[in-house]
C-alpha cells in the first residue's frame, strides 16, 4: 500500500524521494534539521509550527514581509543572504498564491534551500516540485487530503533526503495507509467541491472587501473596518452553516478580517 501511495505522490509532486510520516508537523520537524545558519518564514499565512519548532530546536529564524500573505520578493532578496532554508506555504494562509518560480530563483541564487508546505496546494497548479527542494503536507483534518492521519515529506535530490531521513517518524499502519490512499484518489473531487463553494461564497459577498478573491484558495478572507460589517459577515456565515475564525491570525492574515473556513466543509 505504501508503495502505491508513494507512486501517486511522485506524480503529484514531481519529486522522487518521498516518505509517509505520522503527521504533517513531523514532516516540518524533519525539514528543519536542514537549517545550519538561519531559517526564513513568512510574517503571515504560515503554520503555527513555523514559529514554534525553531524556538524548541534552538534555530535562529527571521520573518519575511508579506502583502496580504503574499511574500514580498524584495524583502526576501535582502534577508535570504543570511539564511540557508526558507519555509513557506502555498497558497499562503490557504488564500494567497505565491510566486513559486521567482521565490525559488531568488533562493537558489543565494544557496538557500526552499521547503514548500503544500497542505493546501496538492493536486492543484500551486503544487510544483520544480520550484522546491523539499515539499511536505499534512493529511490531517480539514486538509485537501483529509485522511485525518499522516503526512509526507518529499525531496527533489536524494542527497537532501539522505540528510534528514534518520529524523523521519514513519507511518506503517496498513489501515491508516489504506485511508490515505482512498483520500488521494478522491482529491480531484474534494478540490472541485471546495472550489465551487468558495466561488459561491465570494459571489455572495461581492459587496465586501474579499482579499485575494481571484487567487486559488480554500478559505475566504473578508476584511472589515467596523463592528457592523463584522456582524453582517458573521451572520452570513451562521445562516449558511459556514465555520469562521477571526483575524489577525498568523495562519491566515495579520489584518482585521473574518476567515470563512471553506476547507472545513
Amino acid at each position: 500500500m505504501k508503495e502505491e501511495i508513494i507512486n501517486k505522490l511522485k506524480e503529484l509532486t514531481k519529486h522522487d524521494h518521498i516518505e509517509i510520516v505520522l503527521k504533517g508537523d513531523k514532516a516540518i520537524w524533519s525539514a528543519l534539521h536542514l537549517v545550519k545558519k538561519k531559517l526564513l518564514i513568512p510574517e503571515e499565512g504560515g503554520w503555527l509550527s513555523y514559529e514554534k519548532f525553531p524556538a524548541k530546536m534552538g534555530i535562529d529564524f527571521e520573518k519575511v514581509a508579506c502583502n496580504n500573505a503574499i511574500i514580498d520578493l524584495e524583502d526576501l532578496k535582502e534577508k535570504v543572504k543570511e539564511a540557508d532554508v526558507f519555509l513557506y506555504q502555498n497558497p499562503g494562509g490557504y488564500h494567497a498564491e505565491q510566486q513559486m518560480e521567482e521565490i525559488y530563483k531568488i533562493c537558489k541564487e543565494n544557496d538557500c534551500l526552499v521547503v514548500l508546505d503544500i497542505s493546501g496546494a496538492i493536486g492543484t497548479k500551486l503544487c510544483n516540485g520544480d520550484y522546491a527542494d523539499v515539499m511536505l503536507s499534512s493529511f490531517g483534518r480539514w486538509k485537501l487530503i483529509e485522511a485525518k492521519v499522516g503526512g509526507f515529506i518529499s525531496c527533489k535530490e536524494e542527497s537532501v533526503f539522505n540528510q534528514i531521513k534518520d529524523t523521519f517518524e514513519v507511518l506503517e499502519d496498513e489501515e491508516k495507509l489504506k485511508t490515505i490512499n482512498e483520500k488521494i484518489d478522491d482529491l480531484p473531487n474534494r478540490i472541485k467541491f471546495l472550489t465551487e463553494r468558495r466561488t459561491q461564497v465570494i459571489g455572495d459577498l461581492k459587496d465586501y472587501n474579499v482579499i485575494n478573491k481571484n487567487h486559488l484558495g480554500f478559505v475566504v478572507i473578508v476584511e472589515f473596518n467596523n463592528d457592523d460589517v463584522k456582524e453582517k459577515i458573521i451572520k452570513y456565515c451562521e445562516n449558511n452553516s459556514l465555520e469562521f475564525t477571526e483575524c489577525p491570525r498568523y495562519i491566515r492574515i495579520n489584518k482585521t478580517a473574518i476567515s470563512i473556513e471553506i476547507k472545513r466543509l
